[in-house]
């Protein structure tokens, strides 16, 4: 039994101040696999190949969807860095083209990038239906559309600080040696979602340092 983290965030991603060594540690410490999925960056996937421990390389994508709004997107199991400021469609194509799996993180929080709108979201193949930094009434909107669509269901800490890692997680029946997109997919089908909600003072950060440096990173 594998517990995988679908939504963590490294100094890599600009506003996050968890040093790659650091979450590599806690990975360990906790026995988690860690998702990597920063900005637009993958810069700390060799640190992680270095210490060769169990984890998926990604990264939060923002593209451009077709209504003309930003939007995250994730990719899961990337070799190569996407560009920021794609187009939507684009970006899928190039998850795609990689052998990855793309995923829609906190879809429906209207306080950050959420893809929103069911036409974008049904091209997605999960949907992170519990976001430690969402507000319940926005991952309850996420959940009634995966379930209403059948789509597979995701969680993530979205942990920008290193103790925001750990206590979020899918149980997944799965080896280390199994942790591959074919097999992810088919474990997720009957993956068990364990979430705990960030401090409502501790989300109130991030929206706000969110909002302001979003132009920046």
């Amino acid at each position: 039994m594998l517990k995988v983290d679908f939504h963590v965030h490294t100094t890599y991603s600009g506003d996050a101040l968890i040093p790659a060594k650091s979450l590599i540690k806690m990975a360990k410490l906790h026995f988690i696999v860690p998702a990597i999925t920063d900005h637009w960056s993958m810069g700390a996937i060799p640190e992680f190949e270095r210490a060769k421990i169990p984890f998926i390389p990604g990264e939060e994508l923002r593209v451009v969807l077709p209504d003309g709004r930003f939007s995250d997107l994730i990719g899961y199991f990337l070799t190569e860095e996407i560009p920021k400021g794609i187009p939507f469609e684009e970006g899928l194509d190039l998850i795609k083209e990689q052998g990855g799996i793309s995923c829609a993180p906190h879809p429906f929080d209207v306080m950050r990038d959420g893809m929103g709108n069911p036409k974008f979201l049904k091209k997605v193949q999960l949907i992170e239906v519990f976001n430690a930094h969402a507000l319940p009434r926005f991952d309850n909107q996420a959940e009634e559309f995966a379930n209403k669509e059948k789509k597979l269901k995701t969680a993530g800490s979205d942990a920008h600080f290193l103790h925001e890692f750990g206590p979020t997680y899918v149980e997944l029946d799965l080896t280390p040696d199994e942790l591959e997109p074919k097999a992810v997919l088919k474990a997720l089908k009957n993956g068990k979602i364990v979430g705990k909600r960030s401090s409502k003072i501790r989300r109130a950060v991030h929206r706000i340092g969110s909002a302001f440096l979003k132009p920046f990173i």
